[in-house]
């Protein structure tokens, strides 16, 4: 009790400083610190106070309910220092135009930087947003996923990038600058969650799309940079959407502030019909950054960076502002045209992202396929607009970043043992790394089944999709295409090789088994006590965003029979184990018509005129009916067309 009072007496200023400077700035330290234990220090070290911080900024909202609703006041010279960092930002995107000859880039940098001059040095300069800070139950969500689950992965990369160095053979080290970027990624994210400032939103947005740049063009190679160039312009494209948007809002003379904006929805004022278009601009931003089609490439191709990047970027940095942005603006556009595009962007993301993941072999890529349509399905939530609806997406959110950090950094682990990602070469993956292949099952069981969260937010979303009944059709497909890529998948890693022999110890370095713990265990504990994360974080956050009292529908999704479910499958488990045994007399080799070979290693058998053919197990991937090359096209041209029809219906809606 004491130590409650002695939280509830702390200034959220600090606290929030810390979120936001810490990392920054231990970014600069391990830069110019580059010795192991230097890093290893600063990087654990900054992963307990970002951990530390948020877990207080939850408690001071939790003892202020129903309404955190705390300004965080800052000096003013820091409106300053975002203004000269916002240019110099813009200005570091004209060099890398430059510098890599691309014109595209140097245009659409050009696109937000002369906008941006004219909005602050011009006649119709903003007036200053008070505070630029603020904390509100969304926020919180969001810092806890950043704050947790990306310092995490942080100390996981440690031994990661250590081991794939030395699998590159490099003579000069390129952690240091690794490990800044990573930790000033988290910053940015923190601030941008933080912020109620429009213009601090927008500096803090383009921040993280310089980090993700120059991660995923870490290891230097032709591909690497093909893909963080294309990854830079297609984010700076919805970086010029966001600054239209602050623009427009500008010019209707509403005022730049998060907060301010919000409140003239719950007040049912009529000057947010002013806002629809600005709001389009920011959903289109949003689509960009969250990779939705026909934006997923520049997501693709961020997977030639090393795991700890794709692990970041999928779980709790770069693409969770993009569906922040969209969810984050809701009740703006609610009973607007605006809201049912949203939710068919959405839908179309979840169902093709779904179909596309089908045919992957490629692990990381099926992981990044599967991302997408997670989010189209969070879009889709936000499109839908109802408060179940809502719930549905913060939900995903926190277990989405949990379960998908987990089987990125799973993935990793295996890659440096088996030297592949391929699914294929994941067979009988059981047998060889047995500790990490439980994990992972528990990581795709946790997307998939019963209790685990990511379940219950999809009944929350089917049953908020009836007012929407295309969007509710495509969300049912698109669900049930999830179960064949995760469960193909699974299959692999537990099919029995003939030859196989089982290791009942799997050595485990202790920052790659700390980690992957950490994140099983949150994913099943939180699915466990999925009531209290509801009742402590998720129905804050909508009750106040939709200004009411009880959300109907949620105690139907949470106390759906997901009990009888979970007891059918654990009965499907537990009972082969109990009374099928399999004795060692029981167990043959394969069979096939000719004479095996003795000696391989692998199964053969001698074939016609004495040639020896070894035996291949292969699953299939249906790439003549859900291939990229059949569908990649028309997905994308059909994305495009939605896109375009989202903002010509928002100009003629009146």
């Amino acid at each position: 009790m004491d130590l409650l009072n002695v939280v509830k007496n702390i200034s959220p200023e600090p606290v929030v400083a810390a979120l936001i400077l810490v990392p920054m700035l231990a970014g600069v330290l391990a830069y110019l610190f580059r010795t192991r234990m230097a890093r290893k220090t600063i990087v654990i070290g900054t992963a307990w106070i970002l951990t530390v911080a948020s877990l207080l900024l939850f408690v001071m909202g939790a003892m202020s309910q129903p309404h955190p609703g705390e300004d965080i006041f800052v000096p003013k010279y820091w409106n300053t220092i975002i203004t000269v960092a916002d240019f110099a930002l813009m200005t570091a995107f004209l060099c890398i135009a430059v510098m890599r000859k691309n014109i595209l880039i140097g245009i659409l940098a050009l696109a937000q930087l002369l906008p941006m001059a004219w909005l602050e040095f011009g006649a119709s300069r903003p007036e200053e947003v008070t505070p630029s800070l603020y904390m509100d139950w969304l926020t919180i969500v969001m810092v806890l996923i950043v704050s947790i689950v990306g310092s995490i992965i942080a100390v996981y990369a440690l031994p990661y990038m250590k081991e794939h160095e030395n699998h590159l053979a490099l003579k000069v080290s390129k952690r240091p600058r690794f490990f800044m970027i990573l930790l000033l990624f988290l910053g940015a994210m923190n601030g941008l969650s933080l912020s109620n400032n429009l213009l601090w939103l927008c500096f803090f947005w383009e921040v993280t799309t310089m980090c993700s740049f120059l991660m995923i063009g870490h290891d230097g190679t032709e591909i690497a940079r093909k893909n963080a160039e294309r990854a830079l312009w297609m984010n700076l494209l919805g970086g010029v959407g966001f600054v239209a948007g602050i623009l427009l809002i500008n010019q209707a003379n509403i005022g730049l502030s998060v907060r301010g904006i919000l409140q003239l929805a719950a007040d049912k004022d009529p000057r947010v019909a002013l806002l629809i278009l600005p709001m389009a601009c920011f959903c289109f931003a949003g689509f960009t950054k969250a990779a939705q089609m026909p934006f997923q490439t520049w997501l693709l191709g961020a997977m030639v960076a090393p795991t700890p990047v794709s692990a970041l970027l999928h779980s709790s940095t770069m693409v969770k502002a993009g569906v922040y942005l969209v969810v984050r603006f809701a009740p703006v556009y609610q009973h607007t045209v605006l809201t049912h595009m949203v939710a068919m962007v959405g839908a179309f993301s979840f169902v093709t992202g779904a179909m596309l993941a089908i045919g992957q072999t490629d692990a990381k890529k099926l992981l990044a396929y599967s991302t997408i349509s997670n989010l189209g399905l969070i879009i889709a939530c936000a499109g839908i607009n109802t408060p179940l609806a809502l719930a549905g997406a913060v939900m995903l959110i926190i277990f989405h970043a949990i379960s998908k950090g987990l089987l990125f950094m799973g993935v990793g682990v295996v890659d440096h043992s088996i030297h592949s990602r391929d699914i294929e070469d994941m067979q009988g993956l059981w047998s060889r790394m047995p500790l990490t292949t439980l994990l992972m099952i528990i990581g795709i069981l946790s997307m998939l089944m019963p209790p685990f969260g990511v379940l219950i937010a999809k009944l929350a979303a089917l049953e908020a999709s009836a007012q929407e009944p295309l969007a509710m059709v495509l969300l049912v497909i698109g669900s049930t295409m999830t179960v064949v890529f995760w469960t193909k998948w699974m299959g692999r890693m537990l099919t029995v090789e003939p030859t196989a022999k089982r290791h009942h110890f799997e050595h485990l370095h202790s920052m790659y088994f700390g980690p992957l713990i950490l994140l099983t265990t949150g994913a099943v504990i939180f699915s466990l006590f999925v009531g209290p994360i509801l009742q402590f974080l998720v129905i804050p956050a909508v009750k106040e965003y939709y200004n009411v009292s009880a959300i109907a529908g949620v105690d139907g999704v949470l106390n759906a029979p997901w009990l009888l479910v979970c007891g059918v499958f654990a009965l499907a488990l537990v009972v082969p184990f109990i009374w099928y045994k399999t004795r060692a007399s029981e167990v043959t080799g394969a069979y096939m018509c000719g004479e095996e070979v003795s000696g391989a290693p692998e199964v053969s058998f001698r074939t016609v005129g004495e040639t020896s053919s070894e035996l291949k197990l292969r699953s299939y991937y249906f790439e003549k009916v859900v291939g990229e090359r059949m569908h990649v096209k028309w997905i994308t041209t059909v994305a495009t067309l939605l896109i375009v029809i989202l903002f010509g219906a928002v100009c003629l809606w009146k």
